[in-house]
């Protein structure tokens, strides 16, 4: 990941985190609506599931070569948004986390 990349995260997670923080019931459509108005473009918005009483989903955030995206789990005030980093070129596919 570089510079810009690193810096911008820190503004992605805070926003869409406090976007999504209020949210009570928090289904894949509430979710994609919350994200839409924050400007986050459905083409850019992967892997939207609601995952128990959470939504898990991804944002691809690549830019001039960038390789950012963040990945979220909206749950209310669980609510946890963190940056992960995707294939410079080609399409977006979610990066597998190492558990």
């Amino acid at each position: 990941m570089n510079a810009r990349d690193w810096c911008a995260s820190h503004r992605h997670e805070e926003r869409i985190a406090q976007g999504l923080w209020e949210l009570k019931d928090p289904t894949p459509a509430k979710v994609r609506k919350i994200l839409n108005g924050l400007g986050y473009l459905d083409e850019r918005i992967h892997d939207l599931k609601q995952s128990g009483a959470s939504t898990r989903f991804f944002i691809d955030l690549r830019s001039k070569g960038g390789r950012l995206c963040v990945e979220g789990s909206a749950a209310g005030e669980g609510t946890v948004v963190e940056k992960c980093v995707a294939p410079e070129t080609g399409p977006f596919t979610p990066p597998t986390r190492k558990r």
